[in-house]
């Protein structure tokens, strides 16, 4: 059985749509295997400016955060500056 010239292009278009997707699913699953791990200890995204800092003529310092009750639930109270 021969092809003529148009189907035979046509077929070969199609071979190599087919191996190009193939190839792009094998690249496009490598980056799913990465992982990425954060950890955050503590109230250091609060701490910001130190243990403490001036705004106009107060000065506010740094109150560590610790656990207490709410609503008969011990929580954790982040820490917060207040004025000295």
């Amino acid at each position: 059985m021969r092809l003529n010239p148009k189907t035979k292009g046509k077929v070969m278009k199609l071979r190599i749509g087919i191996i190009l997707t193939a190839v792009a699913c094998l690249f496009a699953a490598a980056p799913a295997k990465a992982v990425i791990v954060n950890i955050g200890v503590g109230d250091r995204p609060y701490y910001v400016h130190g243990p403490g800092y001036w705004a106009g003529p107060r000065y506010y310092v740094w109150a560590p955060g610790h656990w207490g009750w709410r609503h008969h639930h011990r929580v954790w109270v982040h820490g917060y500056y207040r004025v000295r």
